[in-house]
């Protein structure tokens, strides 16, 4: 398994950021079901995370 570094820095052409990592319990079966369903769109969790994340707490403030 390979492990993200515990400080990644990342660069946006509009502004460049710090990612964090974060910790979510979650039970073993969600994982799971979290694990493959991101594996067969071709995409990880984290990106998930953030699209969601992004969603539910846009940059301005208005939340959708």
């Amino acid at each position: 398994m390979i492990r993200a570094p515990q400080l990644e820095r990342r660069c946006r052409q509009d502004d460049a950021y710090v990612a964090r990592r974060w910790s979510v319990d979650a039970a073993s079966q969600m994982r799971g079901r979290i694990k493959l369903d991101n594996f067969r769109r071709g995409t990880t969790v984290t990106d998930m995370l953030r699209e969601m994340l992004e969603r539910a707490f846009p940059e301005g403030g208005a939340a959708s």
